[in-house]
């Protein structure tokens, strides 16, 4: 029997519900960790910008701390009064740090490559000096770092390891860039945020949509079957889309499995660390 797949199907249902579990989820874990506050990379768009509006909604918007990471390379003024937009509407802490001279000196490290503005490497070299910034707040005012990937960015590897992709919990990882959006109105995030179009900003002129080579909304109808293990054919002939793309997709979704899985240990003892020893994060 086929399954068939709408767009319908990739909204949020019951968005209070919906919320209220994000909040509870959130605040729950904060109190768990003994965390003082929640740090949260800003980048002006869709995901950073609901992200701090749960992690504010759930624990007070002056346990946030968002942070406008910007180098000279990709700064965006629109982005940066956004997600300053954005912090106002939700009352997040927030502040803006210039990392172009971190980037500077990274690339004067590896002159090789230095000029090499969509080399692959060096804007990878940009997501994990975000990271490592943000980490330094969570060490200073005792935060988790929450992430703001998604699962249709989640499911297909398009983040940085050890960049983008380091965080100490993810409100948004089981919910489509689709429902984002979707969630994003619901929330009343403005509306100039969550229509633009995404870009990790590594390099100019760079958007999600052009890399990956398809619309969200189409390519969210595929992730929703691939994760039904729908036949790839099938989800072609649900979605209209042509069947090599939808290999495309699943291909790129199985070849980067590396990234959501912690590092590969050779088990040697009785139980090993991260995989079948696993504390709770609160031992009574």
């Amino acid at each position: 029997m086929s399954t068939r797949i709408t767009t319908d199907q990739l909204l949020v249902r019951e968005p209070k519900e919906t919320i209220d579990r994000v909040k509870r989820f959130l605040a729950s874990h904060r109190e768990k960790t003994d965390a003082s506050v929640f740090v949260v990379g800003m980048s002006g768009g869709l995901d950073s910008s609901v992200t701090a509006a749960l992690c504010a909604l759930a624990v007070g918007g002056t346990r946030v701390i968002g942070i406008s990471l910007p180098e000279k390379e990709t700064r965006n003024e629109r982005n940066l009064r956004d997600a300053r937009r954005v912090a106002e509407k939700f009352r997040v802490r927030f502040k803006t740090v210039d990392i172009t001279g971190l980037v500077d000196a990274a690339a004067a490290c590896i002159p090789r490559l230095a000029r090499r503005k969509r080399d692959l490497p060096y804007a990878n070299i940009k997501a994990r000096l975000r990271a490592m910034v943000l980490y330094y707040h969570a060490n200073k005012y005792n935060g988790l770092v929450v992430g703001t990937g998604d699962k249709s960015e989640i499911m297909l590897g398009y983040y940085t390891k050890f960049g983008d992709g380091a965080c100490d919990i993810q409100p948004l990882a089981d919910m489509y860039k689709t429902s984002v959006r979707d969630l994003a109105k619901r929330l009343g995030i403005p509306k100039g945020v969550y229509s633009k179009p995404p870009s990790p900003e590594l390099w100019p002129g760079q958007t999600a949509e052009g890399e990956l080579g398809l619309e969200y909304d189409k390519l969210d109808m595929v992730l929703w079957g691939l994760e039904r293990w729908m036949d790839p054919g099938d989800i072609a002939e649900e979605t209209g889309l042509p069947a090599g793309l939808v290999k495309r997709v699943r291909e790129r979704w199985v070849g980067s499995e590396h990234k959501r899985r912690p590092p590969l240990a050779l088990k040697l003892g009785y139980r090993t660390a991260g995989q079948d020893l696993r504390l709770p994060y609160a031992m009574g």
